[in-house]
């Protein structure tokens, strides 16, 4: 009996070393924490094989890289052999096969001449009033004087001469647009003509946070050059509203064109960003540290929304892309009238749908029956504005 008892003890006591053996020994992850970073559920699934399968299906995988898009139509050369509609659509392409022909069938130059009978420009109308005719001694002037009841600008040719000079001529002073939500800037060149300056804040690839309310995200410098020329009606272009302001991409140097002329409170905002550097490595070997160079120009501004250091707005190391619109003439030279849209967003964020966005009758109940869009062009006009913002991807 005691025999069996000692041989009992003797297995037992050998069966729980064997078992703290096995739990001792090294796995074939052990040195992941220390050789490896954590990686994701994501792409923990990927590297399981078959095993896993059935969850992967079920679980969102990595952002998919920018997808190549076809060409758009050409709007300079025509070709009888290729289908203008050849692009993937989510729409019905017997209509747009309509649409196309009726539209290939019609002048559209004479049709946009004929909707405005009268087309009176600023130099008519100084004539007219004040007996003084528009100078014509700069771009910026012979623009101003071509500025229309119809249209912003006829002349082609002035409005290229203008974009040149908004991407070339000298800069005599930088100062901080006021009233503006973001960041820009008012550049006053060496003719005493000022335009606006809109930096560029990320690509144009870049995808907008779904996340944010239409009026906080981020503006991009270049909405405004495209809109310009969606907006015109030459062979490169596509609209022919010609109510787009003239606006054109520039490349500034940070210090020479934007520090050196700046006015002193937005001076005070300049800084040069720092190193980034990396702590000491995790790996079992001797501790090092990584170091990257920045010391890019920055500077920040003063707005309501993303004028702090967390946002800033840097060169690479010195040099900015923006956009730069010209100013519209003072509206005690121009007079104008400002008419508040009837189809504007809530800007809030408890109450996001506006009246306009439930209402199925609201353009009969509520816009027709104002006086400014009961007769004459204007309901048509803002028509034609929100399909342009609708182009653009305006949401505001």
């Amino acid at each position: 009996m005691r025999c069996n008892i000692r041989r009992i003890f003797t297995f037992a006591f050998a069966a729980f070393g064997a078992t703290l053996v096995l739990l001792s020994l090294p796995r074939d992850n052990f040195g992941r924490e220390w050789d490896e970073a954590p990686r994701s559920s994501e792409s923990q699934l990927q590297s399981s094989g078959k095993r896993n399968a059935g969850l992967r299906a079920g679980r969102v995988g990595p952002q998919m890289a920018f997808q190549r898009q076809p060409n758009p139509p050409s709007l300079i050369h025509e070709d009888a052999t290729r289908d203008p509609f050849d692009f993937p659509a989510h729409v019905n392409r017997v209509v747009l096969s309509k649409l196309h022909s009726f539209l290939s069938r019609r002048d559209l130059l004479a049709m946009a001449a004929s909707e405005c009978h009268e087309n009176t420009t600023l130099a008519e109308y100084w004539m007219k009033t004040k007996q003084k005719s528009v100078p014509t001694r700069d771009s910026w002037e012979r623009f101003y004087a071509q500025i229309g009841t119809c249209s912003v600008y006829n002349d082609d040719k002035t409005v290229d001469d203008l974009l040149t000079d908004l991407n070339r001529a000298k800069i005599k002073a930088v100062h901080i647009m006021d009233g503006g939500t973001q960041a820009k800037l008012v550049f006053t060149f060496d003719n005493d003509k000022q335009a606006v300056f809109k930096p560029m804040r990320f690509g144009r690839d870049y995808e907008s946070d779904p996340n944010h309310f239409y009026f906080s995200d981020f503006e991009r410098h270049n909405a405004e050059i495209a809109t310009f020329h969606l907006d015109s009606l030459v062979p490169s272009r596509v609209l022919g509203f010609r109510r787009a302001v003239p606006t054109v991409g520039r490349i500034v140097n940070m210090t020479s064109e934007l520090y050196d002329k700046a006015e002193k409170k937005l001076k005070k905002t300049f800084f040069i960003s720092p190193d980034f550097q990396q702590g000491p490595s995790l790996k079992r070997q001797p501790q090092t540290h990584v170091s990257y160079s920045a010391k890019n120009h920055c500077f920040v501004s003063r707005c309501d929304y993303y004028c702090d250091t967390t946002h800033a707005i840097c060169g690479l190391p010195d040099l900015k892309e923006g956009s730069v619109q010209v100013f519209l003439p003072d509206e005690g030279v121009v007079p104008r009238r400002h008419n508040r849209s009837p189809y504007r967003r809530t800007y809030s964020k408890k109450n996001q749908v506006a009246e306009w966005q439930s209402d199925m009758n609201y353009c009969t109940d509520k816009v027709k029956v104002k006086r400014q869009y009961a007769h004459g062009r204007k309901l048509l006009d803002l028509v034609d504005l929100h399909i342009l913002d609708y182009l653009i991807g305006t949401t505001f």
